[in-house]
């Protein structure tokens, strides 16, 4: 009889268990689509269950409470509470696409709340994106570009400009973003034009204004 009880039990915790640890340990429901190198560091396309796309970096938070722990070129592991890891490897092969720090871009900076300002190299900034584009056929490309154009004017500006890592850039100078090109040729023309670019961007945290200004104006 105690053997049976203990049968039963044992059945019963498994019971409870396995769906949550199948759902900890499956990919099915998260995707990671792209990887960029940022000098040291690497920045993540994460897919979330319901589609929607978020760049991501270590210590990034996602949904569910999870926390990105560990993110290199081919790998991501996101730490819930209460349940083990889940580790997901990058789709597709081929190295990550090489995006540059683009040291004495930014000079001074301020965030203040939810308003940034930038002071930039305008010839800086022009040689940093010409090398930030992602190569054609590398997965960042493919998932970004054709999905959702703010998220891959984030990926292309985030480590330029200094800009939050898990935002999109939703609008340029009021005008809505129809690709990443746009928004780069955009700057460029307002910052030649002596005037400051103004980006829109959206987070987990809410909407943020960003303004460039040329150094030295």
């Amino acid at each position: 009889m105690t053997n049976i009880l203990r049968r039963a039990a044992v059945l019963a915790v498994a019971a409870i268990l396995l769906p949550s640890l199948a759902a900890a340990g499956g990919t099915d429901r998260y995707r990671l689509a792209g990887v960029v190198a940022v000098g040291p560091d690497y920045l993540g396309i994460l897919e979330l269950p319901g589609g929607d796309q978020l760049l991501v970096r270590k210590g990034s938070v996602v949904e569910g409470g999870g926390r990105v722990v560990l993110l290199d070129a081919t790998r991501l592991r996101i730490a819930f509470p209460g349940r083990p890891p889940l580790d997901i490897a990058l789709d597709g092969s081929g190295a990550p696409a090489q995006v540059p720090v683009a040291l004495g871009v930014v000079g001074e900076q301020s965030d203040q709340g939810h308003v940034m300002i930038r002071s930039v190299d305008p010839d800086a900034f022009d040689a940093a994106v010409k090398r930030s584009t992602v190569p054609a056929g590398q997965p960042p490309a493919t998932a970004a570009k054709g999905k959702d154009p703010a998220l891959e004017a984030a990926l292309r500006l985030a480590p330029i400009l200094n800009l939050p890592p898990n935002s999109r850039v939703v609008a340029v100078n009021e005008q809505p973003v129809r690709s990443a090109d746009q928004v780069i040729k955009t700057i460029q023309q307002t910052l030649d034009k002596g005037m400051p670019p103004r980006l829109n961007l959206v987070n987990a945290d809410g909407e943020f204004r960003v303004y460039l200004k040329a150094a030295g104006t």
